[in-house]
């Protein structure tokens, strides 16, 4: 009788020592599992701040939707944020237009009435020169890191405002809103990237009478800008 509860007492110690050491592998493996060998890298805060500071910029593009002319456009900005979120701004825009292949072609055309002939010539507007002030807001902030090397900032803005407009049938107002992306490769210069609705009201001919009609000028601009100084905290 003693060597059989000599026997289990052995089997018992050993099961015991199997299930300790079990133990403590999975220990070891769960250790290993919760410490990693290389610590990730934590993407740094933003450096650098926008409130208070001024801004001056230049920028070159184009309008999207014409079908009559091609408008290419220079201008210039100057603004400043008041929080790190809203700001405003002023754009000057100067737009030179030249004549499309579809308005070439269609004056080729003639059309006669009564024996008197003339090419077509449709009616719609040009724009030649902008003034524009707009409250800007920067509702999404983000950061690229690139290659543990680069950090690129980004905001993405949203901008409203008006704008006087010189075009070919006069002087007109305008509803400007817009969307863009600013890029910012240091403290003070940033790339840009800016879709803005030139909405105005325009003239045109139908069936002998001039009526009015509200007309979506897309423009698009891209350029760089800096900021002047170092602002407030």
């Amino acid at each position: 009788m003693w060597k059989v509860t000599l026997l289990l007492s052995c089997a018992a110690w050993n099961l015991n020592c199997l299930a300790a050491e079990g133990s403590q592998r999975r220990l070891v493996a769960l250790n290993r599992v919760e410490t990693p060998d290389a610590v990730p890298t934590v993407i740094q805060n933003r450096f650098f701040t926008k409130q208070y500071r001024l801004e001056a910029g230049a920028s070159f593009g184009s309008l999207l939707n014409e079908s009559y002319s091609k408008t290419q456009s220079v201008g210039a900005r100057a603004g400043m944020f008041f929080t790190e979120k809203i700001g405003a701004e002023y754009n000057f825009v100067n737009f030179r237009s030249v004549d499309s292949v579809d308005l070439v072609a269609l004056r080729t055309q003639e059309i006669c009435i009564e024996k008197e002939c003339k090419s077509l010539e449709p009616s719609f507007i040009r724009l030649n020169r902008m003034h524009q002030l707009q409250a800007v807001t920067a509702p999404i902030y983000g950061k690229i890191n690139l290659l543990d090397t680069v950090i690129l900032y980004s905001d993405l803005t949203l901008s409203a405002g008006l704008a006087q407009v010189q075009t070919t049938q006069g002087n007109k107002w305008a509803f400007t809103p817009g969307i863009g992306q600013r890029f910012y490769f240091s403290k003070s210069f940033s790339l840009r990237v800016d879709v803005t609705d030139v909405y105005l009201k325009e003239s045109y001919v139908s069936q002998g009478k001039t009526r009015d009609n509200w007309r979506h000028n897309w423009m698009a601009q891209a350029g760089l800008s800096v900021f002047l100084n170092s602002g407030g905290q």
